[in-house]
């Protein structure tokens, strides 16, 4: 005799893990990062319209704003800019400050001539301060 067995008759092992709640896990994460993402729009939304009710606005008689004049990209010469102007050659203003500062280091001139006060090199201000020495206090008792 032969023995048959049904497959759909055995038994199944299963690693015990449930779909339905991962599937329901992501159902969940997805829907409240949707609600969590309307609340942070709806918020931005509110505080941009009260801060443009807030406003006061223009005055009617005040000047208009002046806008530099740009034609394909670049800012035509000659037109407004608005302030700060950004620079455009950072090290240039640094070569300038210090150019201007070595000048007074190294050059004789009047500081402030109302108050007869005078400018002397560096060099040459050391060269006295080493002769005449430092003027000291004397301890009175």
């Amino acid at each position: 005799m032969s023995t048959t067995s049904d497959a759909s008759t055995a038994p199944v092992q299963t690693d015990g893990v449930s779909f339905r709640g991962i599937i329901w896990f992501v159902v969940v994460i997805f829907v409240t990062t949707f609600i969590c993402q309307g609340l942070v729009v709806g918020m931005f939304k509110y505080f941009e319209y009260d801060v443009d009710q807030a406003d006061a606005g223009r005055a009617p008689l005040a000047a208009q704003p002046s806008l530099p004049a740009i034609k394909d990209g670049v800012v035509i010469a000659g037109t407004p800019m608005p302030e700060p102007n950004l620079l455009t050659d950072d090290p240039a203003p640094l070569v300038t400050f210090r150019a201007e500062e070595e000048t007074l280091l190294t050059t004789y001139g009047v500081a402030d001539k109302n108050a007869g006060t005078y400018r002397i090199p560096i060099e040459r201000a050391k060269e006295l301060l080493l002769k005449q020495g430092l003027l000291a206090r004397t301890m009175s008792k």
